[in-house]
């Protein structure tokens, strides 16, 4: 560290920021590979979020053809009534 009262030349500044630019370079050395990795993962990361979308398009398309067992309970006792009713309209 430098000294508050000593004075600081033109050339011992640049020497200071050259080192300081330095110090940065050497810890981002390695950070392109480091990202291609995080990159690569990230990829496969949406590639298996694709298959899951389209699996999930698939089973919507399937249950759109599906009859909750709560409507078919209810649609089975209105023609159940209504077997009743005609039954005895016949035998009238």
């Amino acid at each position: 560290m430098v000294n508050k009262n000593k004075n600081i030349t033109i050339e011992t500044l640049a020497v200071m920021v050259q080192n300081g630019f330095e110090g940065v370079d050497k810890r981002f050395d390695g950070m392109d590979e480091r990202f291609e990795e995080v990159h690569e993962h990230l990829r496969i990361v949406d590639g298996r979020f694709d298959a899951i979308e389209m699996e999930l398009i698939d089973i919507k398309k399937k249950l759109d053809n599906i009859v909750y067992r709560h409507e078919y309970e209810a649609l089975k006792e209105r023609i159940t009534l209504l077997e009743k009713k005609v039954g005895k309209q016949k035998s009238i």
